[in-house]
């Protein structure tokens, strides 16, 4: 089983958010954001999400737009999708064909990974994510010329897998863990799906739509949070 990239926090789409937060695991952003982040782990900004915020976090991966400066410790990615209005910081930087740099660039050292509290302020509340019992796993479903048996687990590779790929609506996802444990969710119409309220444990995903062959993954889940899972 390939690794998977365990997102401990996650802000969906039509939300929006004012104040400061601090994360330190993966975190994952797609709404509207005004404030300052505080990312000890890795963050990625959804296709969907505007954020008006300096951010400081070990690695970014922008696939929506930023409104601020950016100072990561390891890498920023900008994928075809993103723009990013300001400057950034970093060691490393990547930039796909289609992205927008209005801004300047400094690289520097790599400086050494720090930990910290996870702390959300949403328009002068407190949110503590960190103590969600319960897991989520979401994804993207592709079809195309690769059928969907293949599992995408890169960022940038499920970047480049969907510009090839179309995104597919109304795929059935089911999800099993043990004899007793199912859920079942339906991608939306940009292939998009969640399947929420999930247990600790290792869940077997299978995916079906019409036209494609079906898909098959394992995501385990431990301690809650949420994790990513794309098929093309």
């Amino acid at each position: 089983m390939k690794e998977k990239l365990k997102i401990t926090s996650f802000l969906g789409a039509g939300t929006e958010f004012e104040g400061n937060l601090r994360s330190s695991g993966s975190f994952r952003i797609d709404c509207h954001f005004e404030g300052n982040i505080s990312a000890k782990g890795s963050l990625i900004v959804g296709k969907n999400a505007l954020i008006k915020s300096d951010i400081h976090a070990f690695s970014v991966m922008v696939y929506g737009e930023i409104h601020g400066n950016i100072f990561a410790d390891h890498r920023v990615d900008i994928l075809a999708s993103g723009n990013v209005f300001g400057e950034i910081q970093t060691s490393i930087m990547t930039m796909d064909e289609g992205a927008i740099l209005k801004g300047t660039v400094q690289m520097s050292k790599e400086k050494p990974e720090n930990k910290s509290l996870l702390d959300v302020s949403a328009s002068g509340k407190n949110i503590d994510i960190s103590k969600q019992s319960l897991g989520m796993i979401n994804g993207i479903v592709m079809g195309g010329s690769l059928q969907m048996n293949d599992n995408i687990n890169g960022v940038l590779a499920l970047e480049e897998e969907r510009e090839k790929c179309n995104l597919v609506e109304n795929a059935k996802i089911v999800a099993v863990c043990g004899s007793s444990l199912k859920k079942m969710a339906l991608t939306d119409s940009s292939g998009h799906y969640q399947v929420t309220d999930l247990e600790d444990g290792i869940w077997k995903l299978k995916v079906e739509s019409e036209g494609y062959e079906a898909g098959e993954a394992m995501v385990e889940i431990s301690g809650g949070g949420v994790y990513e899972q794309n098929f093309v």
